[in-house]
């Protein structure tokens, strides 16, 4: 329930408390005790990248094995690059794209820093697959997750006062009895302004929720992997199929490339690279689909959360 996120209320976690059926006490404790295990990647605010005027895509690469710790250290260090991995094949079906990334960055500077990316990687192209659709995105460990298709569009401006809520709410922040209140003084405005404030984002998309992000490989949650397929036509019935699946945390159409002919693009996490095999044939079965790939990422190189309207470049 803390991944799913806190109530949007004067005392958000007894609010959640009372619905579980213990003391806030409890519930602040047990978040306590999670930070002090590890478990805790974060404790804040989730945005939509696109509702803050923000473009995002998932990048990939082909570079030589011997050159990859390399080239990855060259991307790293921007603050646009916030998930980079090595992903191979979990059966083998040829060469792909085994270096992948995500960039983010504002609009008006997403472009440049896009080419800033593909010179530091040359000689070896960059392929941007943006989400032309999207079916899920709703990082939550072992819960039922919501399934339905989300915007693509770009959100309306921001405000100075709009940053001031984002950049309090953003990072790791304090889980305390009163959490609006302390973050209202914070930015130097009224609780219930904002309040209000967040439930109008909420409503609109710009505000996913405000709860717990787990530090998954240290929660249990070891493998994941990227399952894609082609689908001719329409991907809508696939990825509305696959976002209904509990296992699924991610699913994107995206668009195809030479080198990996796939267009529909789900994300799983499991405990083990055994399970996360068997997830993969289950959402085959499930959802009528064939001649898939998981991609499985081996190496990780960076993973952290976007800190909007700060640093934009390295």
């Amino acid at each position: 329930m803390l991944q799913q996120g806190i109530p949007l209320c004067r005392r958000p976690f007894a609010e959640l408390a009372d619905e579980i059926g213990c003391e806030e006490a409890d519930v602040l404790s047990f978040l306590g005790d999670c930070r002090r295990q590890g478990i805790v990647r974060r404790f804040g605010a989730v945005f939509d990248t696109r509702r803050l005027g923000y473009r995002s895509a998932l990048c990939a690469a082909t570079i030589p094995s011997s050159e990859l710790d390399a080239f990855a250290v060259r991307l790293t260090p921007l603050a646009g690059v916030t998930h980079c991995y090595l992903r191979e094949p979990a059966a083998a079906i040829g060469p792909v794209p085994n270096l992948w990334f995500t960039l983010s960055y504002p609009a008006d500077i997403f472009a440049a820093m896009a080419d800033e990316v593909a010179a530091r990687l040359k000689p070896y192209a960059v392929h941007l697959l943006p989400a032309t659709k999207r079916y899920k995105v709703d990082v939550v460990f072992g819960a039922e997750t919501r399934a339905r298709d989300e915007s693509v569009e770009d959100g309306s401006p921001v405000t100075a006062r709009d940053r001031a809520i984002i950049g309090a709410l953003q990072g790791d922040t304090a889980a305390v009895p009163d959490y609006f209140a302390a973050m209202s003084e914070k930015i130097g405005m009224k609780e219930w302004e904002l309040l209000s404030t967040l439930e109008l984002w909420r409503r609109h998309g710009r505000l996913k929720r405000i709860g717990l992000l787990l530090a998954h490989r240290n929660a249990g949650w070891t493998a994941n992997g990227m399952c894609c397929w082609h689908i001719d036509g329409d991907t809508t019935v696939a990825g509305r199929s696959l976002a209904a699946c509990a296992e699924v945390t991610h699913c994107y159409e995206r668009p195809a490339m030479p080198s990996f002919p796939f267009n529909l693009f789900a994300m799983i996490h499991a405990r083990s690279q055994e399970e996360a095999a068997g997830t993969f044939e289950r959402l085959e079965k499930t959802c009528l689909l064939s001649n898939g790939v998981m991609l499985v990422s081996t190496r990780e190189y960076k993973k952290t959360s976007m800190t909007f309207f700060a640093g934009q470049s390295a």
